[in-house]
């Protein structure tokens, strides 16, 4: 066995060698340019993806003949190098990925192709296939969601009310239509691409409307709320528009958490309503919408009395009677009809009556306590029981002269 010190540097062989490559190289072969091609093709990836390619508009056509003899597999490979060349002219570019994507579509690899779409919608922002991009990604947005919809009818069939939580299933690897895991949020994204992409485009208003629909369903009311309100503001003459302000309504009344919480929303909301009553006549003219527009007017006047309720509360409970009154006063003016207005009348009545006898309720506030007990000690609000300590408390008490007979002022 030779060891590598033994073996002879046969210079001949290696001049041959490059004497050979130099002539395939060499201009005006036809094999030389052949034979460069390949070899830019096959080092694109290592040495950039851009080049000089002669023979595009050439490969071009036979992909195409690929695509209409149905070999799909075949020409999905010669449309994805032509468009990951970025020395080829955009229109090519742009076309060649696009067939990518239709090559995918037409294999059933529907989240690839979803995919791809969206890299021609984000190379290609305003490009001549933007719209034919995201009416197929909607196209399978709504095959994914026929899910979704068996799911609710199934389970409104069965009986079950209120929000519907997503159970995801099990995985399912080999079936090329649809996402492995977490089909639904695959299914939002897209569409939230389709409607940011093609704002004005035929499908965008389904497209947001979906996403606030599927939201909503789910409990997501705050995200039920932008998607909504969006339709509603951006989409005013689609034929969803009078859902759309209906669902708005009640995500903006559902969101807040309850009363506890920033009543902003709230306000929001019966703004929504006034703008419904009087802008849209389908919500009104129909008996079913309208009597859900009744129930959610009623559920926000109800959300605001309890908050300024227990904000009254709250002012009686840390020792602050006048302003618990006031707030008091104006849950029974301003919330007439609902119980919080019956329960304020009563409190305030109570408390009212405290203050006359000069003995309202300290509350928890430690100041207010310290207060309460030192005037008790020395007698600074005790029960009135003349005429004369009626009379400097309530005013409608006092003598025909208008203040007491000994002089002391009220």
């Amino acid at each position: 066995m030779s060891s590598p010190t033994d073996r002879t540097f046969r210079p001949g062989r290696t001049g041959v060698l490059v004497a050979a490559l130099a002539l395939l190289i060499a201009p005006g072969c036809h094999t030389a340019r052949g034979f460069k091609d390949r070899v830019t093709t096959a080092t694109a990836q290592f040495v950039g993806s851009s080049y000089d390619d002669a023979h595009a508009n050439e490969k071009m056509a036979a992909a195409e003949r690929l695509y209409q003899d149905k070999q799909y597999e075949k020409a999905r490979g010669e449309f994805r190098t032509l468009a990951d060349n970025q020395g080829n002219p955009a229109a090519l570019a742009e076309r060649a990925r696009f067939m990518q994507a239709e090559c995918r579509y037409m294999l059933g690899q529907y989240p690839e192709a979803c995919d791809t779409y969206h890299k021609v919608l984000l190379d290609f922002p305003t490009g001549a296939y933007r719209r034919d991009c995201c009416a197929r990604m909607f196209d399978i947005c709504d095959y994914w969601l026929d899910d979704f919809r068996a799911e609710k009818e199934k389970r409104t069939a069965a009986g079950e009310k209120g929000v519907y939580r997503w159970r995801p299933g099990m995985p399912r690897p080999l079936d090329r239509t649809k996402p492995a895991i977490d089909q639904e949020g695959r299914t939002l994204e897209a569409l939230q691409r389709v409607h940011t992409h093609d704002i004005t485009g035929p499908v965008a208003d389904k497209a947001i409307f979906w996403c606030g629909y599927v939201n909503f369903i789910r409990g997501n009311f705050s995200e039920a709320d932008q998607f909504f309100s969006q339709m509603v503001e951006l989409h005013k003459d689609s034929p969803l528009h009078p859902q759309a302000m209906a669902f708005a309504i009640q995500s903006k009344n559902n969101s807040t958490g309850g009363a506890v919480y920033d009543g902003r929303k709230c306000a929001e909301a019966l703004h929504l309503v006034h703008v419904a009553e009087a802008t849209v006549p389908e919500l009104v003219n129909d008996p079913a919408m309208a009597e859900k527009l009744t129930r959610a007017k009623f559920a926000i006047r109800s959300q605001q009395a309890e908050k300024d309720f227990l904000t009254a509360e709250y002012y009686e409970r840390t020792g602050h009677p006048g302003s618990a009154v006031f707030y008091y006063e104006l849950v029974r003016r301003r919330y007439a009809g609902t119980r919080y207005s019956d329960l304020a009348t009563e409190k305030k009545d109570r408390l009212v009556k405290l203050m006359q006898e000069g003995r309202p309720e300290p509350g928890n506030d430690p100041f207010a306590i310290a207060q309460a007990k030192l005037n008790e000690v020395f007698g600074k609000n005790k029960v009135p029981t003349d005429e004369k300590d009626r009379a400097r408390i309530d005013p409608s008490l006092m003598p025909a002269g208008g203040a007491p007979s000994d002089g002391v002022r009220p």
